[in-house]
């Protein structure tokens, strides 16, 4: 074993590791969309993100590291793990293939399927019959991509009373943003109600966009941003933690203080999940700590909140925030109690059981066990 002191695009790659690339490429899709495409030759920070890495072929993860878009309550696409939020998942496919997905197995592995209008009408029946509901998310894939289908959902949402927050989740703004028209932008926009005399009667639309890197606010970028921004949808910005591309303090206080700079608010800082293929970009979730303690002089403004995702949740996480570690079949866990009370999961997830890794208290509280990542560079067979 030889540790690799430079990333695979920026040299030659040996025997072995075009093997593994090639072994990669037979189980996971790649594609990268023309617009995209331009930005992964000028950026090595974006081109880490989409083209193929050997390292996909190591041992590592799981293919499920969120349920989210599977069958719940019997709906094809339905999601509820919160007794506030409900997720909808009616496209599965992407413009470009991130290579950290979580969905990886789906969308990377060609499996997944639309929602069917029989899945969205059960999914608007089911939303409708709990007014706990307040939030309902729409993600993908990317929604953008069919905006009919988007428009149709967000239809049938919008019929619900109780619900007074919806988010589309999206990409695609990075990915295609020349199909960020004013046509499509006023269309999400009327979805927006301000209800002046009455507000539990107004009903708020809004977009989140995942982006990684400074050089992914790129000029076409923050125009089709602004189509939502000026028609008064907000924008609200995501970013995954990755080892190599944004794990210092110095790129994501420059990353957020664009973002605040062209009217996006910042929102999430995800800790990259264990997916399958993905241990090459995951870094230590102490890392994102650090950073944000580094971050803590500067405005509140530009703090997002620090989450690592489990089956059950988000796990929110904060500069001064001690890590309990555990070792399970030689590898680190962090161990923590959840906000979340056990029977309310399994109420919302309709499950029977809690997911492997995650065990019940003696106050009824979730306990979870998270597989950390680490900051060193990775070892593989040169």
């Amino acid at each position: 074993m030889s540790i690799i002191s430079k990333e695979p695009s920026k040299r030659k790659l040996s025997e072995r590791e075009r093997q593994m690339q090639q072994e990669v490429l037979k189980r996971f899709r790649s594609k990268v969309s023309p617009s995209l495409g331009k930005l992964v030759k000028e950026s090595e920070a974006v081109a880490k993100q989409f083209i193929p890495s050997p390292y996909e072929a190591l041992e590592f993860g799981t293919e499920a590291p969120f349920e989210e878009g599977k069958n719940n309550h019997g709906i094809y696409g339905l999601e509820r793990i919160y007794e506030d939020r409900a997720v909808l998942t009616p496209y599965f496919e992407c413009s470009a293939y991130c290579r950290y997905c979580f969905k990886k197995t789906r969308t990377l592995g060609g499996e997944a399927k639309r929602m069917s209008d029989e899945n969205i009408d059960a999914a608007m029946r089911y939303i409708a019959s709990d007014s706990r509901i307040k939030t309902v998310l729409i993600t993908g894939g990317d929604p953008f991509i069919d905006a009919e289908l988007l428009e149709r959902v967000l239809t049938q949402v919008v019929e619900i009373p109780h619900v007074r927050n919806i988010r589309v989740g999206t990409r695609n703004i990075l990915f295609q943003p020349e199909a960020i028209t004013d046509e499509l932008a006023e269309m999400i926009a009327r979805f927006n109600h301000i209800d002046y005399e009455n507000p539990k009667n107004s009903r708020n639309i809004s977009v989140g966009l995942s982006l990684n890197h400074p050089d992914e606010l790129t000029p076409d970028v923050i125009r089709a941003a602004q189509r939502f921004i000026s028609r008064g949808v907000i924008i609200r910005g995501q970013t995954v933690l990755m080892k190599g591309i944004n794990d210092d303090a110095k790129t994501i206080h420059e990353l957020i203080s664009m973002f605040l700079a062209v009217g996006i608010v910042p929102y999430y800082l995800f800790h990259c999940m264990p997916v399958v293929g993905a241990k090459h970009f995951r870094t230590s979730v102490q890392k994102g700590i650090d950073i944000l303690r580094e971050l803590s002089p500067f405005s509140g403004s530009t703090a997002p909140h620090y989450v690592y995702v489990t089956p059950i949740g988000k796990h929110r996480v904060g500069p001064g925030h001690h890590l309990d570690y555990v070792e399970i079949d030689g590898l680190r866990y962090i161990k923590a109690k959840t906000p979340y009370k056990a029977t309310d999961f399994l109420e919302f997830s309709d499950n029977t059981k809690l997911p492997p890794l995650h065990e019940i208290d003696e106050d009824g509280y979730v306990i979870s066990y998270y597989l950390d990542g680490d900051d060193n560079e990775l070892e593989v067979l040169a």
